[in-house]
């Protein structure tokens, strides 16, 4: 069994992962996902790459309920997962991902931290944090990020992992 098969098994699925927050954490994380289910016409385009590609796919993050990033990113992954029945996710904590540096060549563990994985738990690629539009992005792209204009951006960096 390798590393991230390892690490995907003893993952917790979204539910499992939202009851380890306060009342006021998983308020948080709700509103931003009422705020995705209202980017309908984002959030298909987002997926549409996605949609195309073949095979069964995993996603293993790593977040805690703590953390602002994902509460925003949880929510698009999750609906991605629930979209496409193909793809599964499992949820583990920062501490729990820390063979991730070693497997992954990284510094540290930055959450949300995504490792897309095909069936054999080989990864695809990985997204950190925040959307690569936000990340490269100015300060304008930053703040739309932050009230939750860029939601299905993070459908789309995952999705566009999943098709190449």
């Amino acid at each position: 069994m390798s590393a991230f098969e390892t690490l995907f098994k003893q993952g917790k699925n979204t539910a499992e992962f939202i009851a380890t927050g306060t009342p006021e954490q998983i308020a948080d994380l709700q509103r931003w996902q009422a705020m995705l289910e209202s980017q309908s016409e984002a959030v298909e385009k987002a997926l549409a790459p996605a949609q195309r590609a073949a095979g069964r796919f995993r996603l293993l993050v790593a977040a805690e309920m703590w953390c602002p990033d994902c509460h925003r990113n949880i929510p698009p992954m999750a609906l991605l997962c629930q979209r496409l029945p193909g793809i599964e996710m499992a949820i583990i904590t920062r501490d729990e991902a820390q063979p991730f540096i070693e497997l992954l060549g990284v510094d540290k563990v930055k959450i949300p931290m995504a490792v897309v994985l095909d069936e054999a738990f080989t990864p695809l690629g990985v997204f950190i944090e925040r959307p690569a539009s936000v990340v490269n992005g100015d300060a304008e792209q930053l703040e739309a990020y932050r009230r939750g204009e860029l939601l299905a951006e993070t459908i789309s960096d995952i999705s566009a992992i999943i098709a190449a």
